[in-house]
């Protein structure tokens, strides 16, 4: 057994077996082959010849005539059962090819009758018989590849009748063969497609000899699915159209998957409302509108004011249902050009296009302030929202989509500190408080572990008795750089970061400390009062247990801190509040009621109320000695108070005569500059000591 390997060309393209005993011959065939050969095997007999086959891949066996003795088990019929396809040419005696590769069909020796041939044809014989070959198997492959094909496929002829459909096609349309053979491929029509979409189409097969596209068709059942189809023209030798080849699958559940990715890309999922992305990308094209036809447009910038109380208070499930209805309100509220958006959490967007003037935003603004106006009812709660919305209008306030939000941005803060519940359009001013407020926050969280917090007092005084029997702790900030800030800057700015809860807490811990240490050296029932902001007190997290057992640490008792809470807070019915004071109650804490009269408050309300302590705002002593009807108001409130058993301190106290109303009229307490302004611990210390 011998095997030689070519070596003469990169481009040699068959694989022989030579199968015969004439060496001379043998090397002849190869040499005559020359080029065309890429290995060249030789076996003298049946067993070499079939250990050969297996272990290579032939295309070619040239064998002399005499192994086709002992028909049917002669040796090519043994290599033939091993691979069909093998071209097989057979010599005789005289070295002619007596059989090329399609005169084997029964290898009977009558049935191949005598091709004299010369030998030199030898090269065009076998590439005639592999091409042969190669066509057949080429066939058969495009056969089972029509037949196994996932994507679904069909054959018409010039005159676009269906003469071949492959299963898929019966898979996804749920047509039969038998049912669309001679039919036109229209029997799928969706009707969702006009006669000009068809038209446009085969305008471009006409031109291009094919087309690919998206196209609703109809199933047997009546079912609508979408489909991506490739239609290619099928032309002979002349040009001349014999049949079109179509080739589709069902992408209705892909299309479907991708909208579903694309709506959760740009949509809210809780509202539906388009998001911060899609908001961001309709903008810019609207900028570009506004700028090519010189137009106005405005940007409002809403956030829901106090949303997290009703989280904290009534629930996720109730926050979520407001946040719904409350795109429904604004969606009520503009155009259908118009759009908003939710940015997440309680902030929306609306973009207003083609202004004639600004002040037509204002009236937007307005139509949504008015609208919130109406309660929110969830189950058995109640309960009005309001919005700060902040105006920017292009061109004049910026002219890009981040210079645009930006500003609306600010304008919106300046509505919410103005007091919530309006609209604020944005000035140059807003971007020098919005700096101002940025290093607010920047040393704000720098310095909320450091010395620059401090606490001073300011005396409360019996009126009966003048003695100093309480404080109010005011919280101060003294800043190495800023200086002196004012609790009116920096309290509202540490609730907005959420480090209100942190100061409150140190607040009131070193508050403990103090009132334990002049209970000691001066009065065993000295109090101090303590302010406890509004966000800290609404928020679920406050723990007022560590509060309560802290007290306990440092042997304290518990009505030797008051706690002042705004009576906007105390207004505000809900569980949470309940809670709150019903768990200060327990824990023998005193509740003192701050800023009464400047909020919801009336008398007929104080008896709902479970508080110590009403502290008339300052707004209503200013004028006591002065004016008959707030000295009467005044005196209502101190008798309903003491009806009630509350008693009653008077703020802003400034000169005798208010304070001798005051005592005149009965007030318990009283406090302000005519006893004394706000001390260091050091200054009330001394103001504490018993004097000779």
């Amino acid at each position: 057994m011998n095997y030689f390997k070519s070596t003469l060309s990169d481009e040699i393209k068959f694989r022989v077996l030579y199968l015969g005993n004439d060496h001379n011959f043998e090397n002849l065939v190869m040499s005559l082959l020359g080029e065309k050969l890429c290995h060249y095997f030789i076996a003298d007999d049946c067993e070499q010849a079939i250990l050969l086959f297996k272990a290579h891949p032939i295309d070619v066996v040239i064998a002399e005539f005499y192994y086709l003795k002992g028909m049917p088990e002669c040796t090519i019929n043994k290599l033939r059962s091993i691979d069909p396809n093998v071209t097989v040419i057979l010599l005789n005696e005289n070295h002619e090819i007596i059989c090329s590769p399609l005169d084997l069909p029964c290898l009977a020796k009558n049935q191949c009758p005598l091709k004299p041939l010369n030998l030199e044809n030898l090269l065009s014989t076998i590439i005639s018989g592999h091409k042969d070959i190669y066509d057949q198997n080429l066939t058969a492959l495009s056969a089972t590849a029509f037949s196994h094909s996932s994507l679904a496929m069909t054959i018409t002829n010039h005159a676009n009748q269906i003469i071949a459909v492959n299963p898929a096609f019966t898979e996804i349309t749920g047509y039969q063969v038998t049912e669309v053979i001679g039919q036109n491929p229209s029997i799928l029509s969706s009707g969702r497609h006009d006669k000009s979409f068809y038209q446009k189409m085969w305008k471009t097969i006409s031109h291009e000899k094919k087309w690919s596209g998206e196209i609703w068709n109809k199933r047997k059942n009546g079912e609508l699915f979408l489909e991506w189809i490739t239609i290619n023209v099928i032309t002979n030798n002349d040009g001349e159209i014999t049949h079109y080849c179509s080739v589709f699958a069902d992408i209705t559940e892909r299309k479907a998957a991708e909208e579903r990715i694309h709506k959760l890309t740009y949509h809210d999922p809780l509202t539906e409302l388009p998001n911060r992305r899609a908001f961001l990308e309709r903008l810019e094209q609207n900028i570009a509108n506004a700028k090519r036809h010189q137009k106005l447009l405005a940007v409002l910038f809403l956030d829901l004011d106090n949303f997290k109380d009703i989280n904290d208070t009534l629930g996720h499930d109730v926050g979520d249902a407001v946040i719904k209805e409350t795109s429904f309100r604004l969606k009520s509220c503009i155009r259908e050009d118009d759009l908003v958006a939710r940015l997440g959490g309680d902030e929306f967007v609306i973009c207003l296009t083609e202004l004639n003037h600004s002040a037509d935003a204002s009236v937007v603004a307005q139509k949504i302030l008015d609208l919130m106006a109406s309660p929110f009812g969830f189950d058995d709660e109640r309960f009005i929202l309001t919005f700060s919305i902040g105006i920017s209008i292009f061109p004049s306030n910026g002219e890009s989509v981040l210079e645009l939000l930006k500003q609306a941005d600010q304008a919106m803060y300046c509505a919410k500190f103005s007091g919530r519940n309006r609209y604020s359009f944005f000035d140059e001013s807003m971007q020098q408080a919005a700096l101002a407020k940025k290093e607010l926050v920047r040393e704000l969280r720098s310095s909320i572990d450091s010395e620059y917090f401090s606490i001073q007092f300011q005396p409360i005084i019996n009126l009966l008795t003048g003695d100093i029997e309480k404080a109010e702790a005011l919280l101060r900030w003294t800043h190495p750089k800023l200086g002196e800030i004012s609790p009116a800057k920096f309290i509202p700015v540490a609730e907005d970061i959420g480090l209100i809860s942190e100061l409150g807490d140190w607040v009131f811990r070193t508050c403990a400390h103090q009132v334990k240490a002049w209970q000691e050296k001066y009065h065993k029932n000295f109090q101090i009062s303590v302010n406890i902001s509004p966000k800290q007190f609404q928020d679920a997290s406050f723990d007022l247990e560590s509060w309560v057992s802290f007290l306990s640490d440092i042997e304290l008792t518990k009505a030797s801190i008051a706690l002042e809470i705004t009576e906007g807070v105390m207004m505000n019915e809900g569980a949470i509040t309940d809670q709150r004071l019903a768990m200060f109650r327990g824990a023998g804490i005193e509740v003192s009621l701050d800023d009464f009269g400047t909020g919801y408050s009336s008398l007929a309300y104080l008896k709902k109320l479970d508080v110590d302590y009403l502290k008339i705002d300052r707004t209503f002593i200013q004028n006591i000695h002065i004016n008959q009807d707030d000295l009467t108001m005044c005196e209502a409130i101190i008798v309903m108070a003491h009806k009630l058993k509350i008693k009653v301190v008077a703020e802003g106290v400034e000169n005798e005569q208010q304070c001798l109303m005051l005592q005149s009229i009965g007030c318990d307490y009283a406090q302000g500059y005519f006893f004394s302004r706000p001390l260091t611990v050091q200054s009330f210390d001394y103001l504490l000591q018993p004097k000779h």
